[in-house]
């Protein structure tokens, strides 16, 4: 597969901000967790029942005289040899407010240990609850530098993308010209359609003469990755060469010397970056990657995307933009613009432009695939046949 690394140029980038650079589903603030626990110190059934016999006791202790003392089976005790009456009355109430006074204070000493379990068991979990906010914020933290991490190495990929660009010379086989920068893609996107235009078609399937087409665009008419022996009858205009009485046909293809040193690393460092965002552990929200995605699309012109949809189609150099694996075409939509009206007019390549479309709509987003079916999903380009340009759809 052929990747390279595109060409950032050191033209200022507007970065998105920090709202749009991505989305994370993180908490504006902290709160504490619900707690919980029952602080609260109601009284239990045990202590009211407790409380109610104290003061039973209590309010029971002045009558106690007169009960013990006027009960029949007590009638016969001799009370006038017990001592002064004081002693009598003392003796029969201070049994009942001792007790009710234990109890009540027994009670108190309890309460006294709720209050204080309580305010232990408060400053745990207030405690707690700031080691939980202080771990939260470290995470936020940590995530926030992981995204700032992210950003920096994109931007930095996507300046080297634009330098990659800049740097970028070839040689057109037409003229012999040099031809730079973002012109150069137009250049070789018109050669190539204009090569393919040479082959007959007429002996192998479309596929097997569009991959030999492929090689020689990338590697060179004499090169030695090229068996030019293997190549069927449909290649006579470009093995003969020029030929004074087709006039048709004055491109000696044979002069092809390959744009590998030119696209070779411009498809290796896109493909880089596309893979970069859409399989990273910090941007997950589709919705996000795409905010990176179409600041990186948006750098690639309509023939750039052309050629990046010829490298595809070739399988062996470009098949890994969309296969089982990976969906960059189809999920990630980075040949949206692609000018279909510029592509070599041939059925299998309409095919292919529409397996594409099928392939997004099984499970479509909210816009079409490509930026020619404006907002109808399901249009698609139309078999080839007598139709003209205006009518590709």
């Amino acid at each position: 597969m052929l990747h390279s690394h595109p060409s950032p140029s050191h033209q200022h980038i507007p970065l998105p901000s920090a709202k749009e650079s991505a989305t994370f589903d993180l908490p504006k603030e902290f709160p504490m967790q619900a707690n919980n626990k029952n602080y609260q110190t109601n009284l239990t059934p045990l202590i009211i029942a407790l409380l109610v016999l104290a003061a039973l006791l209590f309010l029971f202790a002045p009558f106690s005289p007169l009960v013990f003392t006027s009960a029949p089976s007590l009638k016969y005790l001799p009370y006038t040899t017990t001592g002064q009456i004081g002693d009598t009355i003392g003796g029969l109430m201070s049994p009942f407010i001792n007790l009710s006074a234990v109890i009540v204070t027994g009670l108190a000493f309890y309460m006294q240990y709720r209050a204080n379990k309580l305010q232990v068991d408060i400053f745990t979990d207030q405690i707690k609850q700031t080691e939980r906010q202080f771990k939260q914020e470290q995470l936020y933290q940590e995530k926030q530098n992981r995204i700032q991490q992210f950003e920096s190495q994109f931007f930095e990929m996507l300046r080297l993308h634009k330098a990659n660009v800049d740097e970028l010379t070839i040689t057109s086989v037409v003229n012999g010209n040099p031809v730079s920068k973002r012109q150069a893609f137009v250049t070789m996107a018109d050669e190539f359609k204009t090569f393919l235009s040479y082959i007959k078609f007429e002996h192998l399937p479309f596929i097997d003469e569009y991959k030999h087409a492929f090689e020689i665009f990338f590697w060179g008419f004499n090169s030695d990755y090229i068996d030019i022996d293997s190549l069927s009858h449909s290649w006579s205009r470009i093995i003969d060469g020029p030929n004074e009485r087709d006039y048709a046909h004055p491109i000696d293809f044979r002069e092809y010397k390959g744009y590998s040193s030119a696209l070779g690393h411009y498809f290796r460092h896109l493909f880089l970056m596309v893979k970069f965002v859409a399989y990273s552990d910090v941007i997950t929200d589709y919705n996000s990657q795409m905010k990176y995605l179409k600041i990186l699309r948006a750098q690639l012109s309509n023939h750039e995307q052309i050629l990046l949809f010829y490298n595809w189609l070739s399988e062996g150099y470009g098949g890994a933009w969309e296969n089982e694996e990976n969906h960059f075409f189809t999920k990630y939509k980075i040949i949206h613009n692609l000018w279909v009206g510029e592509l070599f007019q041939h059925q299998y390549i309409v095919d292919a432009v529409n397996g594409l479309i099928d392939k997004y709509n099984r499970n479509p987003k909210e816009t079409p695939l490509f930026e020619f079916q404006g907002n109808d999903g399901t249009l698609k380009m139309k078999s080839v046949g007598n139709r003209s340009l205006s009518n590709l759809f």
